[in-house]
């Protein structure tokens, strides 16, 4: 769709789709109608196309229909029907009315068709659930063209947008309403509107956070009580918020990065100013971090040369780096952690968990933290998947990779380039931190012997008195191969700590809650994990971990097919059953043979 004339955009969409299956045509149709309504030709073959699309996705089900429905939307608006685009733009948002996206289309359909305070507000509520800031300023060229007379305008963007804010406050509750208002507090920040009351809603929602908040919110409610504290030109006392943070912040957290460039500019502080922007184009380049840094570089060099190279130093600081080793402070009270990362060698978000999995490996001892790699063909075929791996990652309702779970208490998902990795250790580094120091729940214990090919654990169980979890708990064991040299399609050519078998299955072994202490005796041999293996390898579409029939499959860039016996693991952890919080975790390397092989 970059072809320069109508003629070869419409010519190359037919030889693409000429490449597609006609059964897996939907979203094909789907892309090339959007990308013609986009650059604004050849708009009735894409109606064509997003009709086709919409037929297809009727046929699949009506869980399809919206994002179809949009792009027909998009199209018909394109070519000047109005009133249709914005009908069917009220039926593509069902199930989708908290997408900033399709909120801001509905608004440019409502505006053309001369409801533009209808659109005013739909914007604003666009904007509020994370639009970007082209969103924000379409908010505000609108609202200059509704009201000339400033005193006006300025009261009827303060009705709208308090009308937004009180449109989700009013119906939230708990948890959810203390991120609505950090939510509000930034969004009336960004709309310069009422920033007491954005203070008031920031600090409830900073002062509700506990042990178990996840990391995401402390950032978010720190982050945005930061904003208005900075919007009211508090700046030292913002800085502080900020720095607290800045080690933690998604580097695609735009906000963060300008405000936090902005406040050192402030402050006088023009080289901390640009090393802030400049860490917030590591891992995208919105204009307007970049048009910052240029200005505050500029002002120190007297150029931006140099400015790309100093930005690719960074980023390369951030994909290779020391992590330090812990040291536990005297707070050792015998718990382990267990904390697992399930991710795939064709996943190139899963680039910096994977790094930064290796980071953790090599800053905690196993005395503290025990850690484990899961593979799962997403978004493509693993052959370092199991059956075993799939199942456990199903258990924690899926969410894509990479995706985290701390001591089965804390799900964190996402990741990034590799140029991202430092941050994302220190995001997981900072959550497994609230657990350190824990009392576990039970003690387990485990001794593991290798006979010829055959691998047995015992596991010695013991309840804590005054402590003890024992109800609904289930002990699970994993062979763990320590280091596997696989390059996939990401990149990652190492990948450490992999599952290969869990012991006794996914489901665990229950552990008896009337016995104050007992011994789990369970076993496998390698001839029969590494048989599984050439199963999966030979025919994966037939397997469980199979995500769908839909899945093509081509073939693997290798085949893994044995295990390397020097190179194993066993990791052992009990877990409640039901909330799947662990309890205790231990890992033994396995030993020597003690026959012959």
């Amino acid at each position: 769709m970059d072809q320069g004339s109508e003629a070869q955009a419409l010519d190359a969409a037919t030889h693409y789709l000429q490449t597609v299956p006609s059964e897996a045509r939907l979203g094909p149709y789907n892309q090339i109608a959007y990308s013609l309504a986009v650059k604004n030709i050849g708009l009735d073959s894409a109606l064509v196309y997003a009709a086709l699309a919409e037929e297809m996705a009727r046929g699949e089900g009506v869980g399809t229909l919206g994002p179809i429905q949009d792009t027909r939307a998009f199209v018909l608006y394109r070519k000047g029907n109005f009133a249709a685009a914005e009908k069917l733009q009220l039926e593509a948002i069902r199930g989708h009315e908290n997408d900033p996206e399709y909120l801001g289309h509905l608004a440019m359909y409502q505006e053309r068709n001369g409801r533009r305070r209808i659109a005013l507000s739909t914007i604003s509520q666009a904007v509020y659930l994370g639009g970007d800031r082209e969103m924000q300023v379409r908010f505000f060229d609108l609202l200059a063209r509704e009201e000339k007379d400033a005193k006006r305008r300025e009261a009827l963007k303060e009705s709208i947008v308090m009308k937004t804010v009180r449109s989700s406050l009013d119906t939230l509750r708990g948890p959810k309403a203390f991120m609505a208002r950090s939510n509000a507090a930034a969004f009336l920040v960004r709309m310069s509107v009422n920033l007491p009351a954005a203070q008031k809603f920031a600090e409830a929602a900073t002062r509700s956070l506990a042990k178990n908040s996840s990391v995401e919110d402390a950032v978010t409610f720190r982050q945005n009580l930061a904003m208005v504290t900075a919007a009211r030109g508090k700046y030292r006392d913002a800085l502080g918020m900020l720095r607290s943070i800045e080690d933690l912040v998604s580097p695609w957290s735009t906000d963060f990065w300008l405000v936090l460039g902005g406040v050192y500019q402030k402050l006088g502080q023009p080289e901390s100013a640009a090393s802030a922007y400049m860490n917030g184009l590591t891992a995208i380049n919105p204009k307007e971090i970049r048009d910052a840094l240029e200005a505050v570089y500029r002002k120190l060099h007297g150029s931006i040369d140099g400015l790309d190279e100093s930005l690719e130093r960074l980023k390369q600081s951030g994909a290779v780096f020391d992590p330090g080793r812990y040291t536990s402070a005297g707070r050792k009270t015998g718990k382990v952690l267990l904390v697992e990362l399930f991710t795939g060698a064709e996943c190139p978000p899963c680039v910096a968990s994977d790094i930064a999995f290796d980071a953790l490996g090599e800053y905690y001892p196993r005395t503290d933290v025990a850690i484990l790699e899961y593979h799962v063909h997403i978004p493509g075929p693993d052959p370092l998947t199991t059956n075993d791996s799939w199942d456990r990652y199903q258990m924690y309702g899926g969410g894509g990779t990479p995706t985290v779970v701390i001591d089965g208490r804390e799900k964190i998902v996402g990741g990034g380039p590799k140029y991202i990795a430092k941050s994302r250790f220190n995001f997981y580094r900072y959550s497994i931190g609230k657990y350190l120091g824990d009392e576990p729940g039970m003690s387990l214990n485990i001794e593991v012997k290798r006979s010829h090919d055959s691998i047995a654990v015992a596991a010695r169980v013991v309840q804590i008195r005054g402590r003890s979890k024992a109800g609904n708990c289930v002990l699970h064991l994993a062979l763990v191969q320590r280091s596997v040299m696989y390059a996939g399609g990401n990149g990652i050519s190492r990948h450490a700590m992999v599952v290969r078998r869990l012991f006794g299955g996914p489901a665990g072994t229950p552990v008896s809650p009337a016995l104050p202490e007992e011994t789990i005796q369970l076993s496998l041999d390698m001839a029969d994990v590494e048989a599984a293996m050439r199963d999966l390898l030979h025919d994966p579409k037939s397997q469980p971990s199979w995500p769908g029939p839909k899945r093509n499959f081509s073939g693997w860039r290798s085949v893994p097919e044995k295990i390397d016996r020097s190179n194993l693991t066993v990791v052992a952890w009990l877990e409640n059953a039901g909330t799947h919080e662990v309890l205790q975790s231990v890992s033994q390397e396995v030993p020597p043979a003690t026959g012959a092989d």
